[in-house]
């Protein structure tokens, strides 16, 4: 796509992350005015540097940021506590809090909310769409509630919209990233369990040209998935990493998974797979990466080429 008729500004928390600075570059380049949350003045620096925004704040912390969100026309909600489940719901519900002033009391009047596949839980061999009934991991248990609270905001002259991003990879972050990671460092690639659960996957440029096709022509209160429809189980996946990076691919036992994984290793244990095709249907969206088996050469050159992360 090219540039975008109609600027908007638009406001993204978790803007200096893997995913958001990827969706805040795509925004750019369509021509909106970004505004970027950041933690810090290094990551606030980063941001500058691409052309966006910087705002100062964490995003518990609403009133560093709340009197900007409320002069934008669309909230882009990505960023994600890490630290725990119950500091990431909190930090999530205080987002939408100020969401919900930013459309009462401003001028925004659409909201793209990140949320992700292990809303579903174990699909159990089956391919579903965002229809099937959730049964979330349990990290991510407060979830489905707060795409509720999301989708509330919906209201007259106000857009929500839901998006799911499957396993995103590209660049030098994500858990795919760590595999690379790990295979230069120690000629090695660990992946979970016996490696025949299968996950939905996603190139994070991909995830970025659906979030701004869907700031354009998404309709309210709509759920989107976004995988590439590939189907490869993770052990195929590590075995693609291993193949280009001269390494061994060692299974990890699930019980050491659960051990030192915790609720994360819990829910890479899952078996998931899915179909984009509302997203493709209703919004045009067509990825331009489907394999990563594939793709795993130009995937690593990417990975070794791409820039390291801003931290801090």
């Amino acid at each position: 796509m090219g540039g975008n008729a109609m600027t908007q500004r638009v406001f993204i928390t978790g803007a200096t992350g893997y995913l958001g600075s990827a969706i805040a570059t795509r925004l750019l380049r369509a021509g909106h005015d970004v505004r970027g949350l950041a933690r810090s003045q290094e990551r606030a620096s980063a941001l500058e540097a691409l052309g966006v925004r910087a705002v100062l704040g964490a995003i518990d912390e609403t009133e560093r940021f709340l009197s900007e969100l409320k002069n934008c026309d669309v909230a882009v909600h990505v960023a994600l506590d890490d630290r725990d489940p119950a500091a990431a719901a909190a930090a999530d519900q205080a987002a939408i809090e100020a969401f919900r002033a930013g459309a009462q009391d401003g001028r925004l009047r659409r909201m793209l909310y990140t949320s992700g596949t292990w809303v579903h839980g174990d699909t159990a061999g089956a391919v579903v769409d965002e229809t099937a009934p959730l049964a979330a991991a349990e990290t991510v248990r407060w979830r489905p509630a707060h795409e509720e609270a999301a989708l509330d905001l919906a209201g007259e002259g106000f857009v929500t919209v839901v998006l799911r991003p499957g396993m995103v990879y590209g660049a030098r972050r994500g858990t795919l990233g760590n595999w690379f990671r790990e295979a230069r460092e120690r000629r090695t690639v660990t992946f979970p369990g016996d490696g025949a659960q299968h996950w939905g996957m996603v190139h994070r440029d991909d995830v970025a040209e659906a979030y701004a096709l869907a700031l354009e022509h998404a309709r309210g209160r709509s759920r989107y998935l976004l995988v590439d429809e590939s189907r490869f189980t993770v052990r195929e996946l590590a075995q693609a990493v291993a193949r280009v990076t001269d390494a061994e691919v060692l299974p990890l036992d699930r019980e050491t998974v659960l051990r030192t994984r915790g609720l994360t290793g819990a829910a890479e244990l899952m078996d998931q797979q899915f179909t984009a095709a509302r997203a493709r249907r209703e919004l045009g969206w067509v990825p331009r990466h489907t394999s990563f088996v594939a793709e795993a050469e130009a995937l690593f050159r990417e990975w070794q080429s791409a820039p390291q992360a801003v931290v801090g």
